[in-house]
């Protein structure tokens, strides 16, 4: 009786386990040829910055264009943003982000078959800092041509 237990026990703990670990995950990503959506929030005022490393776009092409777009924001001034690799690395020019049209970035040395992030910055004169973005970006080139 007590080895049952022991292994039910150490059967439960290992399943246990196995569940935390598998529902722990480093980012979450799509492919580059549809849009990843995420949310920047509180955007540091004057120029500050966003970094978001979860939420990726799986580059799928070798061409050297991205593409990001406002869906809504905050900051009276505008906001800016680009692609980033996983340790904040800025792999695009960083653009202005007009509401909902899309925009074109070019990449700095991108790979296909790279997951890619994104970046949200302020404008250097914006006062407020409590600014959120919400925009959708590929690290493919999906502007209507």
């Amino acid at each position: 009786m007590k080895l049952k237990k022991k292994i039910a026990i150490l059967s439960m703990s290992s399943l246990l386990l196995a569940g935390v670990i598998t529902s722990v995950s480093a980012y979450v990503y799509i492919s580059g040829t549809k849009y990843q959506t995420v949310t920047h929030k509180d955007i540091p005022n004057y120029g500050g910055v966003h970094y978001d490393t979860y939420y990726g776009s799986k580059k799928a092409t070798t061409e050297q264009f991205g593409t990001v777009m406002k869906t809504h924001g905050d900051a009276a001034l505008g906001n800016f943003g680009g692609i980033i690799t996983s340790s904040k690395t800025v792999k695009s020019e960083i653009i202005g982000l007009p509401l909902n049209a899309p925009n074109v970035a070019s990449e700095y040395g991108c790979t296909k078959g790279t997951v890619y992030f994104s970046i949200v910055g302020s404008s250097h004169i914006e006062p407020s800092n409590k600014c959120d973005v919400i925009m959708k970006f590929s690290a493919d080139n999906l502007k209507p041509k």
